[in-house]
Protein backbone atom coordinates (compact mmCIF):
# COMPACT_ATOMS: atom_id res chain seq x y z
CA UNK A 1 0.00 0.00 0.00
CA UNK A 2 1.10 3.76 -0.56
CA UNK A 3 0.88 6.45 1.96
CA UNK A 4 -1.50 8.56 -0.01
CA UNK A 5 -3.65 5.16 0.14
CA UNK A 6 -3.20 4.83 3.96
CA UNK A 7 -3.89 8.25 4.05
CA UNK A 8 -7.63 7.45 2.19
CA UNK A 9 -8.52 4.36 4.88
CA UNK A 10 -7.39 6.41 7.59
CA UNK A 11 -9.79 9.54 6.83
CA UNK A 12 -12.38 6.88 6.50
CA UNK A 13 -11.40 5.54 10.07
CA UNK A 14 -9.98 2.27 9.10
CA UNK A 15 -7.91 0.53 10.70
CA UNK A 16 -6.58 -3.22 10.43
CA UNK A 17 -5.97 -5.63 13.03
CA UNK A 18 -2.02 -6.66 11.29
CA UNK A 19 -0.19 -2.92 9.93
CA UNK A 20 3.56 -2.71 8.96
CA UNK A 21 5.14 0.86 8.73
CA UNK A 22 8.47 0.78 7.81
CA UNK A 23 11.11 3.03 5.85
CA UNK A 24 13.45 6.06 6.03
CA UNK A 25 11.23 8.67 7.17
CA UNK A 26 10.60 8.23 10.75
CA UNK A 27 8.41 11.47 10.96
CA UNK A 28 5.79 10.04 8.88
CA UNK A 29 5.75 6.64 10.78
CA UNK A 30 4.86 8.35 13.68
CA UNK A 31 2.42 10.65 12.17
CA UNK A 32 0.59 7.64 10.90
CA UNK A 33 0.66 6.08 14.25
CA UNK A 34 -0.92 9.04 15.75
CA UNK A 35 -3.87 8.62 13.56
CA UNK A 36 -4.31 5.05 13.94
CA UNK A 37 -4.10 5.42 17.60
CA UNK A 38 -6.80 8.20 17.49
CA UNK A 39 -9.22 6.33 15.53
CA UNK A 40 -8.59 3.00 17.48
CA UNK A 41 -8.55 4.39 20.73
CA UNK A 42 -10.98 6.78 22.79
CA UNK A 43 -8.99 9.35 25.04
CA UNK A 44 -9.88 7.71 28.19
CA UNK A 45 -9.47 4.56 27.22
CA UNK A 46 -5.78 5.79 25.95
CA UNK A 47 -3.67 4.76 29.12
CA UNK A 48 -5.35 1.19 29.38
CA UNK A 49 -5.92 -0.20 25.89
CA UNK A 50 -2.52 1.13 24.57
CA UNK A 51 1.06 -0.66 25.00
CA UNK A 52 4.35 0.32 23.62
CA UNK A 53 7.45 -2.18 23.39
CA UNK A 54 10.40 -1.80 22.13
CA UNK A 55 12.55 -4.49 19.34
CA UNK A 56 15.59 -4.59 20.49
CA UNK A 57 14.33 -5.11 24.53
CA UNK A 58 10.81 -7.11 24.40
CA UNK A 59 10.13 -11.00 24.43
CA UNK A 60 7.74 -11.72 21.60
CA UNK A 61 5.51 -13.52 24.36
CA UNK A 62 5.20 -10.60 25.59
CA UNK A 63 4.25 -8.43 22.47
CA UNK A 64 1.47 -11.62 22.01
CA UNK A 65 0.16 -11.77 25.24
CA UNK A 66 -0.73 -7.58 24.69
CA UNK A 67 -2.25 -8.23 21.06
CA UNK A 68 -4.31 -10.53 22.64
CA UNK A 69 -5.48 -8.81 25.78
CA UNK A 70 -9.44 -7.89 24.91
CA UNK A 71 -9.96 -4.00 25.58
CA UNK A 72 -10.50 -2.35 28.82
CA UNK A 73 -12.93 0.40 27.75
CA UNK A 74 -13.19 0.54 24.50
CA UNK A 75 -13.98 -1.29 21.33
CA UNK A 76 -10.06 -1.68 20.44
CA UNK A 77 -6.39 -1.95 21.76
CA UNK A 78 -3.36 -1.17 19.97
CA UNK A 79 -0.45 -2.12 20.44
CA UNK A 80 2.90 -1.06 18.98
CA UNK A 81 6.34 -2.62 18.63
CA UNK A 82 8.79 0.41 17.62
CA UNK A 83 12.24 -0.56 16.15
CA UNK A 84 10.70 -3.67 14.87
CA UNK A 85 14.02 -5.01 13.45
CA UNK A 86 16.01 -5.13 15.90
CA UNK A 87 13.64 -8.36 16.93
CA UNK A 88 15.70 -11.42 17.59
CA UNK A 89 14.98 -14.06 15.01
CA UNK A 90 14.42 -16.29 16.93
CA UNK A 91 10.99 -14.41 17.47
CA UNK A 92 9.92 -14.89 14.08
CA UNK A 93 8.22 -18.02 14.76
CA UNK A 94 6.10 -17.36 17.95
CA UNK A 95 5.36 -13.60 15.66
CA UNK A 96 4.24 -15.10 12.20
CA UNK A 97 2.11 -17.88 14.46
CA UNK A 98 0.05 -14.97 16.04
CA UNK A 99 0.05 -12.26 12.73
CA UNK A 100 -1.39 -15.38 10.66
CA UNK A 101 -4.54 -15.42 13.58
CA UNK A 102 -4.36 -12.02 14.88
CA UNK A 103 -7.18 -10.57 17.00
CA UNK A 104 -9.65 -9.10 15.56
CA UNK A 105 -9.62 -6.86 19.18
CA UNK A 106 -6.32 -5.30 18.63
CA UNK A 107 -4.55 -3.18 16.21
CA UNK A 108 -0.69 -4.76 15.94
CA UNK A 109 1.90 -2.05 14.51
CA UNK A 110 5.35 -2.66 13.13
CA UNK A 111 7.33 0.39 12.75
CA UNK A 112 10.51 -0.55 11.06
CA UNK A 113 13.39 1.07 9.53
CA UNK A 114 14.38 -1.76 7.58
CA UNK A 115 11.70 -4.35 6.56
CA UNK A 116 14.25 -8.05 5.36
CA UNK A 117 12.26 -9.64 3.12
CA UNK A 118 14.59 -12.40 3.80
CA UNK A 119 13.22 -12.84 7.42
CA UNK A 120 9.97 -14.90 7.99
CA UNK A 121 8.49 -12.04 10.02
CA UNK A 122 8.88 -9.62 7.62
CA UNK A 123 7.79 -11.64 4.49
CA UNK A 124 4.93 -12.26 6.04
CA UNK A 125 4.15 -8.71 7.49
CA UNK A 126 5.33 -6.99 3.87
CA UNK A 127 2.35 -9.57 2.05
CA UNK A 128 -0.09 -8.04 4.38
CA UNK A 129 -2.75 -5.22 2.71
CA UNK A 130 -1.65 -2.74 5.27
CA UNK A 131 1.99 -3.08 5.04
CA UNK A 132 3.16 0.72 3.90
CA UNK A 133 6.71 2.19 3.21
CA UNK A 134 7.88 5.54 4.20
CA UNK A 135 10.59 6.75 2.15
CA UNK A 136 12.42 10.18 2.39
CA UNK A 137 11.36 13.09 0.19
CA UNK A 138 12.74 15.19 -2.16
CA UNK A 139 12.64 17.90 -4.65
CA UNK A 140 8.96 18.68 -5.43
CA UNK A 141 7.97 16.15 -3.01
CA UNK A 142 9.23 17.67 -0.01
CA UNK A 143 8.03 20.97 -1.49
CA UNK A 144 4.82 19.97 -1.26
CA UNK A 145 5.07 18.62 1.94
CA UNK A 146 6.16 21.80 3.47
CA UNK A 147 3.05 23.80 1.24
CA UNK A 148 0.89 21.44 2.82
CA UNK A 149 1.73 21.55 6.35
CA UNK A 150 1.90 25.25 6.27
CA UNK A 151 -1.90 25.10 4.40
CA UNK A 152 -3.37 22.85 6.96
CA UNK A 153 -2.52 26.14 9.83
CA UNK A 154 -3.48 28.75 7.25
CA UNK A 155 -0.19 30.36 6.24
CA UNK A 156 1.91 29.94 3.15
CA UNK A 157 5.03 30.40 2.23
CA UNK A 158 7.18 31.36 -1.25
CA UNK A 159 9.17 29.32 -3.39
CA UNK A 160 12.16 30.95 -2.51
CA UNK A 161 12.05 30.33 1.28
CA UNK A 162 10.85 26.97 0.60
CA UNK A 163 13.95 26.26 -0.96
CA UNK A 164 16.24 28.11 1.20
CA UNK A 165 14.26 26.22 4.40
CA UNK A 166 15.41 23.04 3.06
CA UNK A 167 18.59 23.68 2.57
CA UNK A 168 19.48 25.06 5.78
CA UNK A 169 17.80 22.27 7.21
CA UNK A 170 17.76 19.47 4.95
CA UNK A 171 14.73 16.48 4.31
CA UNK A 172 14.19 15.57 7.25
CA UNK A 173 10.42 15.86 7.94
CA UNK A 174 11.07 15.70 11.93
CA UNK A 175 13.22 18.81 11.83
CA UNK A 176 11.69 20.65 9.12
CA UNK A 177 8.17 20.60 11.28
CA UNK A 178 9.81 21.96 14.32
CA UNK A 179 11.59 24.91 12.34
CA UNK A 180 7.81 25.30 10.24
CA UNK A 181 6.37 25.73 13.82
CA UNK A 182 8.75 28.49 14.91
CA UNK A 183 8.33 30.36 11.65
CA UNK A 184 4.93 29.95 11.80
CA UNK A 185 4.77 31.07 15.68
CA UNK A 186 7.18 34.14 14.55
CA UNK A 187 5.39 35.13 11.37
CA UNK A 188 1.63 34.68 12.98
CA UNK A 189 -1.25 32.84 11.12
CA UNK A 190 -2.75 33.37 7.86
CA UNK A 191 0.61 34.97 6.65
CA UNK A 192 2.96 34.54 3.91
CA UNK A 193 6.78 33.46 5.23
CA UNK A 194 9.39 34.48 2.79
CA UNK A 195 12.89 34.81 2.76
CA UNK A 196 13.33 37.81 4.78
CA UNK A 197 11.20 36.41 7.86
CA UNK A 198 13.87 32.94 7.87
CA UNK A 199 16.77 35.53 8.50
CA UNK A 200 14.76 37.96 10.60
CA UNK A 201 13.93 34.76 13.03
CA UNK A 202 17.53 32.96 12.99
CA UNK A 203 20.17 35.61 11.17
CA UNK A 204 21.42 32.09 9.69
CA UNK A 205 19.16 29.13 9.79
CA UNK A 206 22.25 26.64 9.28
CA UNK A 207 23.95 28.36 12.31
CA UNK A 208 21.04 28.32 14.37
CA UNK A 209 19.53 24.79 13.82
CA UNK A 210 20.40 21.73 14.98
CA UNK A 211 22.35 20.56 12.43
CA UNK A 212 24.97 23.36 13.04
CA UNK A 213 25.58 20.87 15.69
CA UNK A 214 26.03 17.54 13.68
CA UNK A 215 28.27 19.94 11.26
CA UNK A 216 30.72 20.58 14.21
CA UNK A 217 30.95 17.19 16.13
CA UNK A 218 31.73 15.51 12.61
CA UNK A 219 34.52 18.58 11.80
CA UNK A 220 35.77 17.54 15.31
CA UNK A 221 35.47 21.44 16.52
CA UNK A 222 35.16 20.24 20.38
CA UNK A 223 34.81 23.95 21.49
CA UNK A 224 32.23 25.01 18.74
CA UNK A 225 30.26 22.01 19.36
CA UNK A 226 29.95 22.26 22.99
CA UNK A 227 29.02 26.44 22.16
CA UNK A 228 26.25 24.75 19.73
CA UNK A 229 24.93 22.26 22.19
CA UNK A 230 23.85 25.49 24.58
CA UNK A 231 22.73 27.22 21.77
CA UNK A 232 20.61 24.67 21.12
CA UNK A 233 19.49 23.89 24.90
CA UNK A 234 18.52 27.06 26.12
CA UNK A 235 16.12 27.42 22.97
CA UNK A 236 14.11 24.92 24.58
CA UNK A 237 13.38 22.44 21.92
CA UNK A 238 13.49 19.36 22.67
CA UNK A 239 16.95 17.50 22.73
CA UNK A 240 15.50 14.45 20.27
CA UNK A 241 15.55 17.12 17.60
CA UNK A 242 19.64 17.63 17.71
CA UNK A 243 19.94 13.61 18.03
CA UNK A 244 17.96 13.04 15.05
CA UNK A 245 19.80 16.15 13.09
CA UNK A 246 23.08 14.39 14.03
CA UNK A 247 21.99 10.63 13.12
CA UNK A 248 20.77 12.37 9.36
CA UNK A 249 23.89 13.70 8.72
CA UNK A 250 26.07 11.13 9.80
CA UNK A 251 23.69 8.49 7.82
CA UNK A 252 24.25 11.67 4.56
CA UNK A 253 27.95 10.77 5.27
CA UNK A 254 27.78 7.11 5.58
CA UNK A 255 25.81 6.86 1.77
CA UNK A 256 27.50 9.65 -0.10
CA UNK A 257 31.21 7.43 1.17
CA UNK A 258 29.54 4.10 -0.22
CA UNK A 259 28.15 5.23 -3.51
CA UNK A 260 30.84 7.69 -4.15
CA UNK A 261 32.62 6.98 -7.92
CA UNK A 262 35.21 8.99 -9.49
CA UNK A 263 33.94 11.95 -11.66
CA UNK A 264 30.47 11.13 -10.93
CA UNK A 265 28.47 13.87 -11.30
CA UNK A 266 26.57 15.30 -7.74
CA UNK A 267 23.15 15.49 -9.99
CA UNK A 268 23.58 11.40 -10.51
CA UNK A 269 24.74 10.81 -7.29
CA UNK A 270 21.94 12.44 -5.96
CA UNK A 271 19.80 10.47 -8.19
CA UNK A 272 20.80 7.42 -6.69
CA UNK A 273 20.75 8.58 -3.05
CA UNK A 274 17.82 10.26 -2.73
CA UNK A 275 19.87 13.36 -1.60
CA UNK A 276 19.37 16.88 -2.87
CA UNK A 277 22.45 17.57 -5.56
CA UNK A 278 23.50 20.54 -2.90
CA UNK A 279 23.58 18.43 0.28
CA UNK A 280 26.18 15.71 -2.10
CA UNK A 281 28.12 19.12 -3.20
CA UNK A 282 28.54 20.28 0.16
CA UNK A 283 29.26 16.63 1.88
CA UNK A 284 31.38 14.96 -0.29
CA UNK A 285 34.63 16.06 0.25
CA UNK A 286 33.94 15.12 4.11
CA UNK A 287 32.65 12.39 3.50
CA UNK A 288 35.74 11.28 1.23
CA UNK A 289 37.97 12.34 4.11
CA UNK A 290 36.47 9.90 6.59
CA UNK A 291 37.12 6.06 7.46
CA UNK A 292 34.25 3.25 7.08
CA UNK A 293 35.36 2.23 10.73
CA UNK A 294 35.23 5.85 11.98
CA UNK A 295 31.63 5.84 10.79
CA UNK A 296 30.44 3.17 12.36
CA UNK A 297 31.87 4.17 15.57
CA UNK A 298 29.95 7.23 15.30
CA UNK A 299 26.37 5.67 14.07
CA UNK A 300 27.35 2.79 17.36
CA UNK A 301 28.10 6.15 19.68
CA UNK A 302 24.50 7.82 18.52
CA UNK A 303 22.80 4.48 19.13
CA UNK A 304 23.82 4.37 22.78
CA UNK A 305 23.12 8.30 23.27
CA UNK A 306 19.71 8.07 21.84
CA UNK A 307 18.69 4.82 23.83
CA UNK A 308 20.34 6.69 27.17
CA UNK A 309 18.45 9.65 26.17
CA UNK A 310 15.12 7.58 25.54
CA UNK A 311 15.40 5.54 28.74
CA UNK A 312 18.17 6.03 31.52
CA UNK A 313 16.47 9.35 32.89
CA UNK A 314 19.87 11.01 32.52
CA UNK A 315 19.63 14.75 32.10
CA UNK A 316 20.05 15.79 28.01
CA UNK A 317 23.24 17.59 29.19
CA UNK A 318 25.12 14.69 30.10
CA UNK A 319 24.00 12.80 27.53
CA UNK A 320 25.27 15.25 24.93
CA UNK A 321 28.56 16.72 26.46
CA UNK A 322 29.19 12.54 26.79
CA UNK A 323 28.50 12.34 22.90
CA UNK A 324 30.59 15.53 22.10
CA UNK A 325 33.82 14.24 23.98
CA UNK A 326 33.47 10.85 21.81
CA UNK A 327 32.73 12.58 18.77
CA UNK A 328 35.50 15.35 18.68
CA UNK A 329 38.36 13.95 21.18
CA UNK A 330 38.75 10.31 19.90
CA UNK A 331 39.86 12.35 16.59
CA UNK A 332 42.72 13.22 17.67
CA UNK A 333 42.90 16.66 17.65
CA UNK A 334 40.40 18.28 19.86
CA UNK A 335 41.15 18.62 23.60
CA UNK A 336 38.89 18.86 26.09
CA UNK A 337 37.88 22.33 27.80
CA UNK A 338 39.41 23.14 31.17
Amino acid sequence: MEPRELERRLKRHEIAPLVLLWGEESWLIDNATRQIEAIGLAPEAREFDREVFYGDEVEPQAIINAAQTLPWLGAQRVVLVRQAEALPRAADSALVAYCKQPSPSTCLIFAAQRAEASRALFALLLKTPWAVRFRRLSGRELSAWIEQRLASRGSRITSEASAALIEAVGNDLRLLANELDKLISFVGPQQTIGVENLRALTGDMRESSAFELARLLTSGDLTGALQAWDKFASSGDYPGLALGAIIHHVRQLWRIKLAQHADTAPERLAGELNIPPFTIRRLSPQAASLTSAQLRQWLDALIEADRTLKRSGLPPRSVFERLILRFCVRRGGAQAPT
